[in-house]
């Protein structure tokens, strides 16, 4: 193959790889905003900037869209998550050090970060839970990088000073501290007055699930 062709070839899959991005997250947006049954492949064509058939062309149906659409987002969310609990894994391999309080603030406070900056994971996970997670159910999805972080740090418990705590129990508390509260952030917290945007509530929301993970790993 001729230079000429092989650069033609890898503008193709350049443009490719742009037009399946944009595909993707002009229809992420949309399913979260107007649930699966309210959008067509039009309108995601026309967020995306492309042509009426351009979804279609590379997703096939809608319904194989949706599932594209949840898989990444599901493997955004486990990379972001893994991220934020790297300095639990980190504390746990270490033989000795500072308490595990700053490396559970580091953990918590990274996956509000994800969250925060992505509105359209919360809205399509509620969506799903609206109508029975019938679809989600069919998607093949990663979500251990919490449970594993708590795991590793239960297997060096009893040598850092911690009870032996079920991982359930933590994996458990942190998601429902950190995704219950964005996913009612228009409802639950507005009645409180809480707005997790705001960078003093949400240190002071980082310092409240940080204690109470503190409290069933054995430290407060």
């Amino acid at each position: 193959m001729s230079d000429r062709a092989k650069s033609r070839d890898g503008d193709r899959s350049r443009d490719a790889d742009r037009s399946r991005r944009l595909i993707l997250g002009a229809a992420e947006e949309l399913f979260a905003e107007h649930g699966f049954d309210g959008v067509s492949l039009g309108q995601i064509a026309a967020a995306a900037e492309l042509s009426r058939g351009t979804p279609s062309y590379f997703f096939g149906s809608k319904e194989q869209l949706y599932r594209a659409v949840l898989e990444a987002a599901f493997e955004d969310r486990e990379e972001a998550a893994r991220d934020a609990c790297r300095p639990l894994v980190a504390w746990a391999g270490s033989d000795d050090g500072p308490s595990i309080e700053k490396p559970l603030a580091m953990a918590v406070a990274g996956y509000l970060d994800f969250l925060l900056s992505r509105a359209s994971f919360l809205k399509l996970i509620q969506r799903e839970e609206l109508v029975g997670g019938s679809r989600l159910q069919d998607v093949p999805r990663e979500s251990k990088a919490i449970e594993e972080a708590f795991s590793v740090v239960r297997s060096v418990a009893p040598k850092r000073g911690l009870k032996s705590f079920a991982v359930q129990d933590a994996v458990l508390v942190f998601i429902a501290l950190t995704f219950f509260p964005l996913a009612q952030r228009s409802t639950f917290m507005a009645a409180l007055g809480k707005d997790l945007e705001e960078a003093r509530v949400r240190r002071r929301h980082v310092r409240l699930v940080t204690d109470q993970l503190l409290h069933l790993v054995g430290l407060n």
